[in-house]
Order: C-alpha cells, then sequence, then structure tokens
C-alpha cells in the first residue's frame, strides 16, 4: 500500500527539521519562544482591526497560532541564511534604518521666518493660478468637414470689418467669466491652451485648429499670477519645507555613516 500525502508530508516536515537542527547546531529541545504580553496585546489589537471578536474566541486562538508559526519559521529562516543576499530583506532593513535615524533626529516646527525664506526661495512652486477673459467662435468640424477652417478664416475678416458672424455652439461659455488655464487646459487641451494665453490683447487670432474643429479667439483680459501669501500657501507649503529639512537631516546623516566606513575595490 502506498503511503498517504500526509504521512510523506510528516516525514518531509521531519527531515527539514533535521536539517535545520544539524544546520543551527542546536538541538530542538532547546528551542524555546517566549510569548510576551505586549505580544499578545498586538496579536489581539490586530484582530480587534480586522472586526472580529477579540480575546477567548476561536479567531483570536487562530491569529496566535498563526502568529507562533511565522516566528518560528523566521527563526529557522534566520539559521539557513535566508535573509543573506535577499533584496527584499534588504531593502526592508535600509527602510527600518531610515525610519531609525529619523527617530534620532526630529525635526522641529519652522518658524514663520523660516516658512518666509523657502517661500522667497522656491516662489515659482507657489503661484496663484494664471486667469483669463476672452471672445470665442468656434467653426465644428463635424458639421462644416473640410470648410470649417476656410470658413472661420472668411469670418476672421467681417470680424476684424466689425460685422456680426454665425459661429457653432460651443460648451464653454466666454467673454465675460474669468477662467482659468486649468479650465481651459480641459476644454481644449495644453495645445490650444498655450496659444491662447500668448495671444496679445484685443486681437482676433488666426484660426487656431485642434480636435474640435476651428477656432477664433480674443483675449480681452489677462491676469497674471503671482506668489502667494504664507497664509495662502499654507499647509503645503509647511509640509514641503519639512520634507527639504528631512532630507538635508538624513543626508547628513548617512554622510556621518559613511565617514565611519573604509571603501575599497574588490582586486
Amino acid at each position: 500500500m502506498k503511503p498517504s500525502y500526509s504521512v510523506l508530508g510528516f516525514f518531509a516536515v521531519a527531515i527539514l527539521i533535521g536539517v535545520l537542527e544539524w544546520h543551527s547546531g542546536e538541538q530542538a529541545a532547546n528551542n524555546e519562544l517566549v510569548v510576551s504580553e505586549a505580544q499578545r496585546a498586538f496579536v489581539r489589537e490586530q484582530v480587534l482591526q480586522a472586526g472580529t471578536p477579540a480575546a477567548g474566541s476561536a479567531n483570536y486562538e487562530q491569529a496566535m497560532a498563526t502568529y507562533i508559526d511565522e516566528e518560528i519559521l523566521y527563526r529557522e529562516g534566520l539559521k539557513l541564511g535566508l535573509e543573506k543576499d535577499d533584496l527584499i530583506v534588504k531593502r526592508r532593513v535600509v527602510q527600518k534604518m531610515r525610519f531609525l535615524l529619523e527617530d534620532m533626529t526630529p525635526i522641529a516646527p519652522p518658524t514663520e521666518a523660516q516658512l518666509q525664506t523657502w517661500l522667497d526661495q522656491n516662489a515659482q512652486r507657489y503661484q496663484t493660478e494664471q486667469t483669463i477673459v476672452f471672445d470665442h467662435h468656434f467653426f465644428s468640424r463635424g458639421k462644416r468637414g473640410d470648410e470649417a477652417i476656410y470658413q472661420a478664416g472668411l469670418a476672421r475678416n467681417d470680424l476684424l470689418a466689425g460685422q456680426q458672424i454665425i459661429s457653432d455652439p460651443f460648451p464653454l461659455q466666454t467673454g465675460s467669466e474669468l477662467l482659468s488655464r486649468e479650465r481651459i487646459t480641459k476644454e481644449f487641451g495644453v495645445a490650444t491652451s498655450d496659444t491662447i494665453f500668448d495671444l496679445p490683447l484685443g486681437e482676433w487670432s488666426q484660426a487656431v485648429q485642434s480636435p474640435l474643429g476651428v477656432h477664433l479667439f480674443k483675449v480681452n483680459q489677462k491676469n497674471a499670477g503671482r506668489t502667494m501669501t504664507l497664509e495662502e500657501a499654507g499647509s503645503q507649503l509647511r509640509s514641503d519645507l519639512i520634507a527639504a529639512q528631512r532630507e538635508a537631516v538624513n543626508d547628513a546623516g548617512l554622510a556621518a555613516l559613511r565617514a565611519t566606513y573604509t571603501i575599497k575595490e574588490a582586486p
């Protein structure tokens, strides 16, 4: 009779345990895993966060058994040196070291003077949005076909002569409302938005083609962006400065550690 898979599994695990004990030079009887109250509290908290009843329940006992199994596997893996030359483990250790360095060098909340200096040095990052007011005539390619660009050219001549023209409806209403670059880009696309903002004041543009059709624009008002105040920049300014300070401190700490090492090229 052939042995069952469970029996084969038992022998396989037994052989693995034997290899582990031989490799580590320790006897199984010497293995000891002490579960502290803090560890039990950690497992209990994990069960609670999962939304299930905690202590005394089957869920807790199962979670505790899983925790113990994983701890045993972790220790046996260390005995075999499985953590060595493992890129994922290496990255995790490096990450924990970076966290440790940060804990050792806390960053003080920035003062108002520091915030203002950072704002002055990085003004281009904290600009209010550009807005614009413009007139617009649209010539639908779907309605007019290849004639759209030709008809737009004729319409421009009429506009320059002070005459009224008939164009096609367009979803975005223009003429009096201040519109942001973001809104215009959303409606017309990046290339057409850039064209509009580059136009001189008070002049009808040449025919501008877009995927939607052909357009004529006349810019009536431009409001250039300006540097925000401390209040306007708010939490984003504070977060950016703290991040920059943290990066500088981390770089200094790593440089100090690097100075304790002698780096040599392998022969």
